[in-house]
Formats: C-alpha cells, sequence, structure tokens
C-alpha cells in the first residue's frame, strides 16, 4: 500500500520550477492558445469543439449535441474531480459505490459497469484500459483539474470516429498549454474529514513558441465512518465502518509543444479503502484496499500543409495497473488474503488528413493500429500462496474512417462518416453516421442526427475465470441511435437547445448462472432502449452574471420484459448561476442538481434527492493569491445510490446492500499563490 502521508509536493516542485523559470523568463513573451477565461462572452456560446468529428467546428454546426466545461466554469464552481465535472452536464447522473464513480447517461449506466460504454479522452487520446475498458473519472482520474483548459462532452455513439467504447458517450478532457498558465502557481487545500491536498504547476511560453507545462499534485483524505443499515448487529460494529473510507493519491503531468509538436505524459497512484464488505469480505476489516495506477505518453505533430490540407500524426503508449486485496475470513494470524491483478500496456499511431481542396466539402481522411501488447489478469491468495488466475491475451486492432462535412449554399450542411474497425479478437464492423444541419434563419439550426456504435467485449469479460466461466466468442454490443436537435440562438448571449432521442441496444452483454458448471458467465443476452427529451439553456447577462439549466424526461427500459434499468432516474434537472462580481475581488457560484427515485440493481428503489452547492472565490494582493471557498451539499440532504451485485458480506446467508448513503454537508477551502 502507498504511504498515507501526503509529501509536500508544491513545496519541492516549486524550488525545481523556479529554477526553470529564472532559465525562461528572462524576456520570455508567452505565445499560447486563446485563452477561454478572457474570451468575449458571446464567443463562449458558439465556441469551436473538436470532440464531435476531430476537428475545430463552431458548436451549432456539430453533428452532435456537445456541452462544453471551460477552466473558468472549473475555478468558479470549485469542482475537483472529473465527476464533479460531469454532473453539471445536461443528461448525466454518477453514481458513487466508494470504490469507483459510474455514469449514467439520459437513463443509461449500470453501477458497477466501470463505464466501459463511456469513452474517456485526453487530449483525443484513449485513456480506458484494455483489460476492463475502465473509464476512470472520479479520484482515480490521472490529470489534475487545474491543468484542464476544458472538457468537452458528445452524448450518442462515436464509433464512426473513435471506435470501441464510444457507444454511451465520449468526453474529452482538453489540457492547457504552458503559455495559458504562465508562471507558477502552489495551492494548498483543505477538506471535510480532515482531507489534504497540495498542488503546484508551472507553465511557460517563449517567443520561439515553445511551450511548457508542468503540474504535481498529492490528496489524502481519512474519510468518515460511514454506516449501512444492512449490517447493523453486533458482530458487524451495529454497521458502522470505521477509518476504511479513506482515498489518497499522486499526480505529475508533463507537456511541451514546439514548431507543430507536442510531447505530453502523465503519471498516477490512487489507492481507495473498502468499507463496504463487497465480494463476500468480513465487514469494518481494516485490510481490503484497491490500487489504480495510470501512466501515458504521446507524441504529436500537425501542420497546415497548405491552405486547403492539414496533416496530423500522433503515437503514444498507455499503461494501467491494478491490485485489489480482499479478505473473507474475520481478522485472525493466518488468515489469507486473495489478491486480484490486472496489468495492461497499449501502443498505437495515427495518421489523419482534413482537406477543403473540393469546394463545399471538407474531407476527414484517418487510420489507426493499436498494439494490446499487455493484457494480463491474475489471482492469487497469500499465506498459503495458491494460484488460481493466470491469463494473457494480447490483440492488435486497426480502423481507418472517413467524413465529409458538406455545405449546401448558405443553409445546409450534411455531415457524413464512417468507421471500419478490425480486431483481432472480435472480428470487422463498420459504423457509419450522417447528420443533416440545417439553419432556418440566423437565429435557429436543426439538425437530425442517425449513427450506430458498437462495443467489443474486454478481457475481463472474455477471460476471467476464477469462480467465473470464460467466454471467448462473446458479439460485441451494438447500438443505434436517433436523435433531432433544435438549436436557438437569438442573441449574443443567450442560448437554448431542445432535442428528442432514441437508443436502440442489442447484444448487451450481462452476467448469467452457466447451467452446466454453476460459474458466473458473460453472455450477449440483453437488448434495450431508451427515450427521451432534454432541454437547455444558457443566458450570459451584462453584469457578468450567468444562468444554464437543464432537463430531462426519460425513460430506458428491457426490451424483453419492458422493465424499468435500474439506476435509470426519469427526470433530472440541473441549474447553475454564476453571481456578478461581489465586489471587486469576490465570485460566487451557486447549483442545484435533482434526480428522480431509481430502481437498485436488487430490485428495490433508492429516493429523488435535490442537493445544493454554494463555491467562493476571492483574490487579494494583486490578483496573486486566490482562495476557493466551497460547501456542497449545502442543506445537508441524505440521499443514496443503487449498490451493485458485488457489495455482500461473508455472513451465511450473505447480507447484500441494495444502495450506499452519499455525503452530506462537506466543505472545501484553497489556497493558490500565482508567481
Amino acid at each position: 500500500m502507498l504511504s498515507n502521508k501526503v509529501t509536500p509536493l508544491s513545496r519541492h516542485l516549486s524550488r525545481a520550477l523556479g529554477l526553470l523559470a529564472a532559465g525562461l523568463q528572462a524576456g520570455a513573451l508567452a505565445q499560447q492558445s486563446p485563452d477561454l477565461n478572457a474570451m468575449p462572452l458571446e464567443q463562449l456560446l458558439n465556441l469551436d469543439v473538436v470532440t464531435a468529428s476531430k476537428i475545430p467546428q463552431k458548436i451549432s454546426e456539430a453533428p452532435s449535441s456537445v456541452w462544453v466545461i471551460t477552466a473558468e466554469d472549473i475555478r468558479l464552481r470549485g469542482y475537483r474531480t472529473l465527476t464533479d465535472v460531469l454532473q453539471s452536464v445536461p443528461g448525466m447522473t454518477v453514481s458513487y459505490d466508494r470504490n469507483y464513480n459510474y455514469a449514467n447517461i439520459r437513463g443509461l449506466g449500470t453501477p458497477g459497469d466501470l463505464n466501459t460504454r463511456l469513452l474517456i479522452l485526453i487530449d483525443g487520446r484513449r485513456l480506458n484500459d484494455v483489460v476492463y475498458d475502465q473509464g476512470a473519472i472520479g479520484t482515480e482520474f490521472p490529470i489534475d483539474l487545474a491543468l484542464i483548459e476544458r472538457v468537452e462532452f458528445v452524448p450518442g455513439p462515436g464509433s464512426a470516429i473513435y471506435g470501441s467504447s464510444a457507444f454511451f458517450g465520449v468526453v474529452n478532457v482538453i489540457t492547457k498549454s504552458g503559455g495559458a498558465v504562465q508562471g507558477t502557481t502552489t495551492s494548498e487545500g483543505r477538506f471535510s474529514n480532515g482531507g489534504r491536498e497540495e498542488r503546484a504547476a508551472y507553465g511557460r511560453g517563449t517567443p520561439g513558441g515553445v511551450e511548457l507545462l508542468l503540474g504535481a499534485s498529492a490528496y489524502d483524505n481519512p474519510g468518515r465512518n460511514l454506516y449501512f443499515p444492512e449490517f447493523d448487529d453486533a458482530a458487524s460494529n451495529h454497521g458502522v465502518a470505521v477509518g476504511l473510507d479513506y482515498d489518497r493519491y499522486h499526480r505529475l503531468f508533463a507537456k511541451l509543444g514546439a514548431g507543430g509538436f507536442v510531447a505530453e505524459a502523465y503519471v498516477s497512484s490512487r489507492t481507495k479503502g473498502i468499507p463496504t464488505a463487497s465480494y463476500g469480505q468480513q465487514f469494518n476489516d481494516p485490510r481490503p484496499w484497491t490500487l489504480d495506477q495510470y501512466a501515458g505518453a504521446a507524441l504529436s505533430w500537425h501542420r497546415a500543409v497548405s491552405d486547403t490540407l492539414d496533416v496530423f500524426a500522433g503515437v503514444n503508449v498507455a499503461r494501467y495497473r491494478y491490485r485489489s486485496v480482499n479478505v473473507t475470513e474475520p481478522p485472525a494470524q493466518g488468515t489469507t488474503r486473495n489478491v486480484d491483478t490486472a496489468e495492461s500496456l497499449a501502443s498505437g499511431a495515427e495518421v489523419r488528413i482534413i482537406s477543403s481542396a473540393v469546394s463545399g466539402h471538407k474531407i476527414i481522411a484517418g487510420a489507426e493500429y493499436v498494439r494490446d501488447s499487455k493484457r494480463e489478469m491474475g489471482n492469487y491468495d497469500l499465506d498459503p500462496y495458491a494460484l488460481h488466475l493466470d491469463v494473457a491475451h494480447p490483440k492488435r486492432q486497426a480502423a481507418a474512417y472517413l467524413q465529409d462535412e458538406i455545405r449546401v449554399g448558405q443553409s445546409v450542411i450534411l455531415n457524413t462518416g464512417v468507421r471500419h474497425d478490425v480486431d483481432s479478437e472480435g472480428g470487422a464492423t463498420t459504423n457509419p453516421r450522417v447528420a443533416l444541419l440545417y439553419k432556418t434563419a440566423r437565429q435557429v439550426t436543426l439538425k437530425a442526427l442517425y449513427g450506430t456504435a458498437f462495443r467489443s467485449a474486454n478481457a475481463y469479460e472474455r477471460y476471467y475465470t476464477f469462480d467465473y466461466k470464460a467466454n471467448p466468442t462473446l458479439r460485441s454490443e451494438r447500438i443505434k441511435t436517433y436523435e433531432l436537435i433544435a438549436d436557438y440562438f437569438p442573441t449574443d448571449r443567450f442560448r437554448a437547445t431542445a432535442s428528442v432521442f432514441q437508443y436502440r441496444m442489442r447484444d448487451m452483454l450481462a452476467l448469467a448462472t452457466d447451467p452446466n458448471t454453476g460459474f458466473l458467465v458473460f453472455s450477449n443476452i440483453d437488448a434495450a432502449r431508451a427515450t427521451g427529451v432534454e432541454l437547455e439553456a444558457e443566458w450570459l447577462r451584462e453584469d457578468g452574471s450567468a444562468l444554464t439549466g437543464s432537463a430531462n424526461v426519460q425513460s430506458a427500459r428491457n426490451d424483453a420484459n419492458g422493465a424499468w434499468l435500474p439506476n435509470s432516474p426519469r427526470r433530472l434537472l440541473k441549474l447553475n448561476y454564476a453571481l456578478p462580481p461581489l465586489g471587486e475581488h469576490l465570485r460566487a457560484a451557486a447549483a442545484y442538481r435533482f434526480t428522480s427515485r431509481r430502481r437498485t440493481v436488487l430490485g428495490g428503489e433508492v429516493g429523488g434527492f435535490g442537493v445544493v452547492d454554494l463555491n467562493l472565490v476571492g483574490t487579494m494582493i494583486g490578483s496573486h493569491v486566490e482562495v476557493s471557498a466551497g460547501v456542497f451539499n449545502l442543506l445537508d440532504k441524505r440521499y443514496a445510490d443503487s449498490a451493485s451485485e458485488e457489495h455482500f458480506d461473508n455472513s451465511t446467508p450473505p447480507r447484500h446492500l441494495n444502495a450506499i448513503g452519499q455525503d452530506g454537508r462537506s466543505w472545501r477551502v484553497v489556497a493558490t499563490v500565482k508567481f
């Protein structure tokens, strides 16, 4: 396990960064990408986005819905995890089981599925690992939010551009340039329940166009004692898990850009205590924990070869390592500990060209190759040692994609795309998408969207055999989506969007019991559909205040029996209000988030709830010092999320958790110094 002490990273890094800054600062004038925080408000409502098509496009012209959360949103609202960011997105809810966070998009997403159907990108490159396909959005996410320029979320299928896992949506985390940071910052944070965080960052741009960004952060929170009514008896400490909700991580990030080249690397490690007695463990046992480690590096090159031709090329490598310690027997000398492990290593390359040589057309053509050289899983006992699982199944993937943005006069854009993937395990698949955009007037754009996507079964689903049966012949999951969008933009400071959508899924993977062996096995047995209406509006006022709101009415059901899907809320409402400046150096943001009742995995229900958050940001001493203070769940609302199937203890018979209570009122104070 990792040390439970947070090292003073900011102190040591600041010294190193300060020395480097002295060398670069003399005469340096930053040459940086556009600063979103300094842009006029009217431009923020129709930003250029890149995630929908891998090229810059206005939001109103993108072949999908796109939601953007900027660095200023993150700063003003006090977000500190990617989960916080995604909770503000229309149609998105995130549940938490005290270990991982699970996204639900437009009513689709089950606790425990590790976000395998949500593709997470860092600067356009895949983060989901190649053993579990896990989309990290909690404290295990490897990039500090202070280093993020913006987050773009595209709901719906993205396989026509990105391939497998771009099933329910794509999240692209776009990091800052060195010039955007322009200096050295150190931060110190204090949280409820004794939590502590330290951050340091250095960024600089030079007259020659060199951009350097370095960042480091560390976090330690011992967590609160938690009560679980299902475990309330004398033998289980009356249902109270003491000191087991701890969470700690370390992160490092570096990015260097020059002459069209960008190189970046990250490494992170998170250790999380397990308070829920999952997988038949002893409740209130301090020994179980999980470890998630991410590392990645990439080099890319982009250049406008001519007025009508852009070329992009990139290579990358990504590594993921997982460890979990499980103990099913009461604490005693000689008690056997079970260790579950996974390791993956993937490397890839991509080439892409963008041509506007043909009048009225913007053509994107690209090819990718990925080699998953390491996909290993293991399971063994300690004291005494016994090996239960040791499998390794490397694989290869290749793909080619083509997209054409066709402009017909001033009012019509036809966006068509197709991607063909070849997977050494899952075979070949082709996924098209079509988007027809019609500008009825200056203020209104109508979009009609159709697309398909797939998700290839991952290594865990195909080959895990400890109390499971392997099923290497699994088919890929499939989805077809239909969506109509109306985007209304009557002024430079107001935008409203309404959409109607339907998702149809087949060959969905689910666990079933094999009648011959009695073991659990993954099979393509489910089909489902989701239908809904989504409304969103944003109003930026002259006094500096901003109001955004969204509402969803949706239904997600199993096709076979019409059952309401677990963890699927039928109604969502979100409001965010940024107050005008409260004096020269003080701003505030308030948020309200309502989620209606949901079915649990075990067939029960959790009630609906509304949560209010408040955050204040103040600057002083010539804007070199900033203090952010937030209170979250301000009204101390009690609410819970559905538990997944693995949350049960070692009693006879096992006691299963139906729901997992979430945090009540909490607070955070962060002081940042820039020099």
